[in-house]
C-alpha cells in the first residue's frame, strides 16, 4: 500500500440549513443534488462532474451537532492497515471500521492537528479509478502502479 497514491474519492458537507447550502453550491459551482431518500436521515448525493470531467462525488446532510465539519474520504486498499498507520503517525481514529452496504468499508479519524479525515475501502479492495470513469462506490479503479499518469518527479 505504501507505493500507491491514495485519492480523495468522496466528501461530505454537514449543513445547518441544507436548502441554503444546496442553493449556494449549485449557484457558485453548478453542482447537482439528488435526495438519497434515506429514511433515517436527510442526505443529498452531490454530483460535481460534467459531461467531460467526472468530478468527485459527495454528500450533503443535515447536521446532527454544531461540531460536525466537512470530511474528505481517501481511498485505501486496506482500511485496517490505514487505521493503524493513522495512529502510528500521530492521528487518531474516531469511528472505527464500518460497513457501507453496496460500497465498501469506511472509518473516520483526525490528522495530528485534529482535522477530520475519512477512509474508504471499496468492495473492489482499494483499486483506484480509471481516468474519466468514476462512480461513488469506487468500483472502476486500477492500482496506481499500473497508472500512466505519473510525472517525471513522481516516478
Amino acid at each position: 500500500m505504501k507505493n500507491e497514491i491514495s485519492e480523495i474519492v468522496h466528501f461530505e458537507i454537514p449543513a445547518k440549513d441544507p436548502e441554503r447550502l444546496r442553493r449556494f453550491y449549485t449557484g457558485v459551482f453548478g453542482w447537482k443534488f439528488k435526495n438519497s431518500a434515506a429514511q433515517d436521515m436527510q442526505y443529498w448525493n452531490i454530483n460535481t462532474g460534467t459531461k467531460h470531467s467526472p468530478g468527485v462525488e459527495g454528500g450533503l446532510y443535515k447536521k446532527g451537532s454544531r461540531n460536525q465539519k466537512p470530511v474528505n474520504y481517501v481511498a485505501t486498499a486496506d482500511i485496517d492497515e490505514t487505521m493503524a498507520d493513522v495512529e502510528k503517525y500521530g492521528g487518531h481514529i474516531t469511528v472505527g471500521n464500518r460497513n457501507t452496504p453496496g460500497h465498501g468499508r469506511t472509518a473516520l479519524g483526525t490528522d495530528p492537528e485534529g482535522n477530520p479525515i475519512g477512509f474508504f475501502e471499496s468492495q473492489n479492495r482499494g483499486l483506484f479509478r480509471q481516468r474519466g470513469k468514476q462512480n461513488q462506490s469506487g468500483a472502476n479503479r486500477i492500482r496506481s502502479s499500473r497508472r500512466n499518469d505519473r510525472t517525471e518527479d513522481s516516478k
